[in-house]
């Protein structure tokens, strides 16, 4: 008996008035609810938890539970008798719940004088994805060309330990680099090799997944250096502008007859290149007429271009804005073999090479002397930027070797210029190479 109620009545030795009974005991026979368990924890779920509670009556009385509310987040009822529940001394019945995330008390009304409304509480946490974070490379990192490299990263996770996480390295030109665990302090890395990588751009991607399934992802964006050669360039499909194009017959591209007062320009324009590193390789001829005026290597600012034509004479279809021709001038870099001597523009009477930005042609920013150029023969040339260093070679005798300051940052159309003015040259070209490089 879980309470009993006892009363003592006096008694009254009055036989005059009949009161010699005796008054027995009333017992208080009440219900008394119990529950088990009395609280519910579910933490690092992957899914919806399906848990049971027991009601039971431990009492002596008849127990009469009235209702079952889920109160709070992330708790319901998916199973229980239809109300009002009887229940006698010892009997009991199954409360079905199920726990998302949230922190909720499942309330069971009875008739329990003492606990007419106990309270379960419930908590339910649901799993969380593991954090990652890329430590080495940085965002924009460039790996030299042929230098290896590690790269570094950290994870964790609330619910499981850092070893017991998926990971995985990947490369968005080259795929998967690693798969495997992470040490016990979340660190993980995977070599780069770079001879064994994709030149250009790419991304770096870490990931991890926990035993939910769940994934968290850091990514970075990097460059694999490394050299992309386009040999032998359709000189034939070039863009052709003035007096030039493609000599089908000598095989070669042709950017001026040996006739007066004539300007060819020709540009590569389905390649762009960066114009501060950038090799190309050509042969030039240069003659066949009375001597003028010359050719340039021209690397055209594609976003600023508004034509392909430059100046006649000492423009030598490129340049403009000086005393000896009215242009227009081309933007971008120009490196010009210029045959003729433009009193008062050029530096020196003979043949040279110069270095000059935007066209201008009368204000080289290096220069040097030339052997003999138009002995109608072929002449190889090469020349190599990598801004601000300037490299220009012919027959492998370096001319022009110096930091040269200014503008390289822009994609560039590579292409030639020539032109004559009173004086003529046939002005040729053959066997370009040009060698871009990945990360400019």
């Amino acid at each position: 008996m879980r309470r009993v109620a006892a009363f003592a009545l006096p008694l009254f030795g009055c036989s005059d008035y009949g009161l010699n009974e005796e008054s027995k005991p009333v017992p208080v026979d009440d219900p008394a609810i119990e529950v088990d368990p009395a609280a519910i924890t579910a933490t690092g779920l992957c899914a919806p938890t399906e848990r049971d509670v027991l009601v039971k009556n431990g009492g002596e009385g008849v127990l009469t539970v009235a209702s079952l509310e889920v109160r709070g987040a992330g708790w319901s009822i998916t199973s229980a008798p239809a109300l009002p529940i009887r229940l006698e001394q010892g009997e009991s019945t199954l409360v079905g719940l199920e726990g998302t995330d949230g922190d909720g008390k499942l309330v069971v009304g009875s008739d329990d004088p003492e606990d007419p409304a106990l309270e379960v509480p419930l908590r339910a946490v649901a799993n969380t994805p593991p954090s990652v974070s890329i430590v080495s490379p940085s965002a924009g990192e460039v790996f030299a060309e042929g230098a290896d490299a590690v790269l570094y990263g950290v994870v964790a996770d609330a619910e499981e330990a850092a070893e017991d996480l998926a990971i995985t390295w990947t490369a968005s030109v080259d795929g998967e680099l690693s798969r495997g665990p992470a040490a016990a302090d979340g660190s993980t890395s995977v070599a780069w090799a770079a001879a064994d990588r994709s030149s250009g751009p790419q991304e770096v991607t870490l990931s991890a997944v926990d035993a939910c399934g769940e994934e968290a992802v850091a990514t970075v964006g990097t460059c694999q250096d490394g050299a992309f050669a386009y040999d032998a360039l359709a000189l034939s499909s070039w863009h052709y502008e003035g007096a030039a194009g493609w000599d089908a017959g000598a095989g070669n591209l042709l950017l001026t007859p040996a006739t007066t007062d004539q300007v060819g320009t020709a540009f590569e324009t389905s390649t762009r290149v960066g114009g501060g590193s950038v090799d190309i390789q050509f042969y030039v001829y240069m003659g066949g007429g009375t001597g003028a005026d010359g050719i340039s290597l021209t690397a055209l600012d594609a976003a600023a271009a508004t034509t392909f034509l430059g100046g006649t004479g000492c423009g030598i279809g490129y340049g403009g804005d000086a005393s000896c021709t009215a242009g227009p001038a081309l933007p971008g870099w120009s490196i010009e073999l210029d045959t003729y001597d433009n009193g008062g523009v050029d530096p020196t009477s003979l043949d040279h090479v110069a270095f000059t930005f935007d066209g201008d042609v009368d204000a080289y920013r290096a220069w040097a002397v030339l052997p003999e150029m138009e002995d109608t023969g072929w002449h190889a040339i090469e020349v190599s930027i990598v801004a601000p260093r300037v490299t220009v070679s012919v027959d492998g005798t370096a001319y022009i070797d110096e930091d040269i300051v200014g503008d390289y940052a822009f994609d560039a159309w590579i292409g030639f210029t020539a032109a004559t003015g009173g004086e003529t040259n046939e002005h040729r070209i053959d066997e370009l190479t040009v060698t871009d490089y990945a990360c400019d």
